[in-house]
């Protein structure tokens, strides 16, 4: 980030520039301390252990980086900032700080910057699944050469029709027809198996 007199410039995704002021920068790093403050050393030397790539994350759990975005509204500026960062955390808190209204351009441009496919199913099952073009979206990402936009679009349409036992048939339908594609992608084949197996 650049200081420029009261204002910030960000640039975001490498696509664009934003002017983050000072609330904005507040909050953010107020966020970020926070995150840090959950820092759990027993879960990194778990994820060690079985050879997972640490780089990138401090092992905090799920429910205590719930429990933080709860303290904030949802805000898409403070949303995006913490994507960019392309920490664990941070795009886990950033998938609960987005608001549903967010226009599909802009959230499908974020897949291209996730971090892994873990963030691509919390992506799916905690943002996309309430999003009012779920379907619309979920029908081109399943088409993606991007496995993570396949992978957050399979995660929400599982969500989705686990939260809605009555839902649209078109939702199930497009769900039942992407868990009979092979996926290119291994992991997304899995989670496509999970899926066929357990749902």
């Amino acid at each position: 980030m650049k200081n420029t007199k009261n204002n910030r410039i960000h640039v975001t995704f490498g696509m664009d520039f934003k002017i983050v002021d000072k609330n904005l920068e507040t909050s953010f790093q107020e966020i970020r301390r926070r995150i840090w403050r959950l820092q759990s050393g027993g879960t990194i030397d778990s994820l060690k252990t079985i050879g997972a790539n640490t780089a990138r994350q401090i092992g905090a759990s799920f429910v205590s980086l719930k429990q933080l975005a709860s303290k904030y509204a949802p805000d898409e500026s403070l949303a995006l900032l913490l994507w960019d960062t392309r920490q664990r955390e941070e795009q886990i808190v950033a998938c609960l700080l987005l608001p549903k209204e967010t226009n599909k351009e802009k959230i499908t441009q974020l897949l291209a910057y996730c971090l892994n496919f873990e963030i691509a199913e919390y992506f799916g099952s905690l943002y996309l699944q309430s999003h009012p073009q779920l379907l619309e979206l979920s029908a081109d990402w399943l088409k993606s050469e991007n496995p993570y936009q396949v992978t957050a679009a399979l995660s929400a349409l599982a969500k989705y029709l686990i939260l809605n036992k009555n839902a649209c048939a078109k939702q199930k339908e497009l769900f039942d027809s992407a868990l009979q594609c092979e996926f290119k992608d291994k992991y997304v084949q899995l989670l496509a198996n999970r899926y066929r197996l357990n749902l």
